[in-house]
């Protein structure tokens, strides 16, 4: 029998992959379990040119307590770094919400005011933002190559 709390992670990644795919058609799953975890989700290019890891974390993990964000966060940063790529972020999916644009996007907070570059003396996982997935596209995803139905 499959892990429940796997399939569960499978279904909210392959949720964000599709809500993501007109800013993002290059955007997949990594492989799951690989030796040198490089985050969940590859091909993010934001409009910039800048590449991001994204990692999808377990709602009911990581809204028991902010401690739990505050790891997880950290361990994203570290899939970044190790994947090479100049920004990261955890997305939690909230509960009872089928709309993907409305989870949550935790990010660093200095790449809310980044400009080229890292305007404050932060480190990654010093100072989280939560912002939406809507937000956080309109924040850094290219023109669509087609725009989705609106939710409602």
């Amino acid at each position: 029998m499959a892990n429940p709390s796997k399939a569960k992670g499978d279904r909210a990644e392959l949720a964000f992959v599709k809500h993501i795919a007109p800013w993002f058609p290059n955007a997949r799953r990594g492989k799951a379990g690989a030796e040198a975890d490089l985050g969940d989700i590859f091909g993010v290019r934001d409009r910039d040119g800048d590449d991001w890891t994204v990692q999808v974390a377990d709602r009911a993990v990581m809204l028991r307590e902010h401690g739990a964000v505050i790891r997880k966060a950290a361990e994203a940063a570290q899939q970044s770094e190790r994947a090479g790529t100049p920004f990261w972020c955890l997305v939690v999916k909230r509960a009872g919400c089928a709309d993907v644009g409305q989870w949550f996007v935790w990010l660093p907070a200095w790449t809310l005011y980044v400009s080229g570059h890292n305007v404050l003396d932060l480190e990654p996982w010093d100072d989280l933002a939560c912002i939406t997935v809507r937000t956080w596209l309109a924040l850094i995803a290219p023109k669509p190559a087609w725009t989705p139905e609106p939710p409602f």
